[in-house]
């Protein structure tokens, strides 16, 4: 039991290793602030303005966000997993 519970501590260790890679590679920190920098001009109405403009930056939105949402939903999924192995080996 404990050789497999040891066994599973590993792994989750290690996909938290390759998350943080994939932070790295992505670039996830400068992306996820370009998104806000991105949303915050989307949320000026001025912005419409320029229609050409606007269209641009939603493009950019949607491709900063496939980046920045689906590591963040990884992070949180092994977080969620992390959790829920404690919660069991302690039982």
């Amino acid at each position: 039991e404990a050789e497999r519970l040891n066994a599973i501590s590993n792994k989750l260790a290690d996909l938290k290793a390759r998350e943080l890679e994939l932070g790295g590679i992505f670039d996830y920190d400068s992306k996820a602030e370009k998104l806000i920098e991105v949303s915050k001009q989307l949320e000026d109405p001025d912005i419409w303005n320029d229609a050409a403009r606007a269209q641009e930056l939603g493009k950019e939105k949607k491709t900063l966000e496939g980046v920045v949402v689906t590591l963040a939903e990884i992070d949180q999924g092994l977080a969620d997993c992390r959790d829920l192995f404690e919660l069991a080996s302690t039982e």
